[in-house]
């Protein structure tokens, strides 16, 4: 019985939102999220597919933090080990869980 909150790219979410640009290897990138989405003190577990260089994570924390929100944990289907993503999430203080772990280079 816990809702599932979208975090997505700029412009998919209906609605109003609050947004977070970030630093891509190649470029920015922007991720919103619903203002209604969270409150303050929610707890919150962000899952996603693929931990790499931590841009898209990092950002995330951000926009949760913006909403007051606390960030339990993050779960990740794939790690790419040899890339820095988990290293500066785990530096932060973050939990984090993968399923696989696989070198990036």
């Amino acid at each position: 019985k816990k809702p599932l909150i979208l975090i997505r790219k700029k412009n998919k979410l209906p609605g109003k939102t609050i947004s977070q640009k970030f630093k891509l290897e190649y470029g920015y990138d922007t991720i919103e999220i619903h203002r209604s989405s969270l409150k303050k003190n929610d707890k919150v577990l962000i899952i996603d597919d693929l931990i790499a260089t931590g841009g898209t994570a990092l950002a995330a924390t951000k926009l949760v933090e913006k909403t007051k929100a606390k960030i339990s944990g993050f779960i990740f289907l794939i790690d790419l080990f040899d890339l820095p993503g988990n290293k500066k999430l785990i530096s932060k203080g973050y939990k984090t869980f993968s399923l696989i772990k696989f070198p990036g280079h």
